[in-house]
């Protein structure tokens, strides 16, 4: 029987075993708006319930309305009782086992609407009608940076980028080295340059730096092509 204080959402993430910090974080939400919902202070939105409804396998009608008990999403052969071994079959059978499995299964569906996304707003591009493709990009360059934030991504994609290291090579004269270490010292001594006085100004130098792309959505961040 329910008493007063049950909440749909903290009866999931009890059935989860998560904090509200980390219910926050697997679903994309602060978490302060969690608490809020579970205290009543704030009704779950149609568009987070379904989210969340992607994310745990939970029926997401379940989530808006305390009167209903917690279901499984998927009505074959019919909705069960959602519990902790529902979320594991959901998360196994929808996302797969492993790391590389779940991004291969999504990412073509991913990179298959933002090409029909991309396509459409350049279309409208005209002498009249300027075309709207950069503003969609803009929004999807946003939309990246939030949800960096918003899903505490940020240690993950670091860690991804360090293996993306590139190696640029520089080659001018001493001489030229020479100067860049008085206007731009910061610069020389970034890529390393070390002043030998026994060099003539006009023998060649070439300088190799290892750099790690930075986040920067919209810009390539990949090494180059090996």
């Amino acid at each position: 029987m329910k008493t007063k204080s049950y909440h749909p959402i903290r009866a999931l993430r009890q059935i989860l075993n998560q904090t509200q910090g980390q219910f926050a974080a697997t679903i994309g939400a602060s978490k302060d708006t969690v608490a809020s919902w579970e205290t009543g202070r704030n009704p779950v939105s149609h568009s987070m319930a379904r989210r969340i409804a992607v994310v745990t396998g939970v029926d997401d009608r379940s989530l808006m309305n305390p009167e209903l008990p917690l279901l499984t999403m998927n009505p074959n052969p019919q909705r069960q009782p959602y519990t902790w071994a529902e979320f594991e079959k959901h998360r196994k059978q929808f996302w797969g086992k492993t790391v590389e499995e779940q991004v291969s299964s999504q990412m073509p569906n991913c990179q298959d609407a933002l090409e029909l996304l991309f396509t459409a707003a350049a279309q409208y591009g005209s002498d009249t009608e300027p075309s709207r493709l950069p503003g969609l990009i803009g929004s999807f360059i946003q939309w990246c940076k939030m949800a960096r934030k918003d899903f505490e991504l940020e240690a993950g994609i670091d860690s991804q980028l360090a293996t993306r290291k590139k190696q640029d090579t520089k080659t001018q004269s001493h001489g030229q080295w020479r100067a860049l270490a008085k206007e731009m010292p910061a610069t020389a001594t970034f890529w390393g340059f070390v002043d030998d006085p026994k060099r003539d100004d006009q023998e060649p130098l070439s300088l190799k730096l290892e750099t790690i792309p930075t986040w920067n959505p919209g810009h390539g961040m990949r090494g180059p092509k090996r």
